[in-house]
């Protein structure tokens, strides 16, 4: 279980995360949904320890492995796609397995072309999936992913999100994702976060957020939105 309690994040003098109790059980995949500066990627950032809460505290419990975080911005080292990936595997693993895991993924994820090509000059939207085949190469128990298909096509974007999906159920993965899209969290997700001004101000499944959204920010939300 991951538990953020009465956990603060400021600006200056802006509070820009306010967050009472926020338990995440192991195994749950959970989409954070809100307006840009509603505090999703701080949450993220928060739980993963990129940066630390100004108040409260986030405590970790029986949770299986280090806590994996992909930030919105993906990163590319100067060399091949087929090297970037093989960075995320151990001495755990062989050499003949890195290898052939890292191919894997990155069939998987549409990049089977661009196995040579240097990954500081892919598109945002090929940095995107290579930076998930770098994750998602072997299994993880914690996945924190930040907008990971902004930049990809609505194709690519579907390929993906079952691509996560279905390594989420493989792997018993506890999944915390933000994400613009409701459609995409309706998808991925069993339980959905909505933020307003850094605050969680639905806690809920993504169809009864459809369906009947409880709070005012909750109907302006949805009734923006297109499925």
């Amino acid at each position: 279980m991951i538990i953020l309690d009465s956990v603060k994040k400021f600006a200056g003098e802006r509070t820009i995360l306010d967050i009472d109790r926020l338990e995440i059980e192991k195994g749950e995949r959970i989409a954070l949904l809100g307006a840009n500066g509603s505090g999703k990627s701080t949450l993220l950032k928060i739980i993963s320890s990129v940066i630390q809460p100004d108040e409260g505290y986030v405590k970790i419990e029986d949770m299986e492995g280090p806590i994996f975080y992909m930030p919105q911005q993906s990163y590319g080292f100067s060399f091949s796609v087929y090297k970037n990936i093989l960075l995320a595997l151990d001495s755990n693993y062989k050499k003949e397995e890195k290898s052939r895991l890292a191919l894997e993924a990155m069939e998987e994820f549409g990049l089977g072309a661009l196995k040579d090509k240097r990954a500081d000059r892919l598109s945002g939207g090929e940095t995107q999936r290579m930076a998930l085949a770098r994750l998602m190469v072997c299994p993880r128990k914690v996945l924190l992913l930040d907008e990971p298909t902004s930049a990809m096509d609505i194709e690519g974007e579907k390929s993906v999100e079952k691509i996560i999906f279905d390594y989420c159920e493989k792997n018993k993965t506890t999944l915390v994702m933000a994400t613009h899209s409701p459609r995409q969290a309706l998808y991925l997700a069993d339980r959905l976060l909505l933020m307003h001004e850094g605050r969680i101000v639905e806690d809920t499944s993504p169809k009864e957020l459809v369906d009947s959204p409880k709070s005012h920010w909750g109907k302006v939300f949805i009734e923006h939105q297109k499925f």
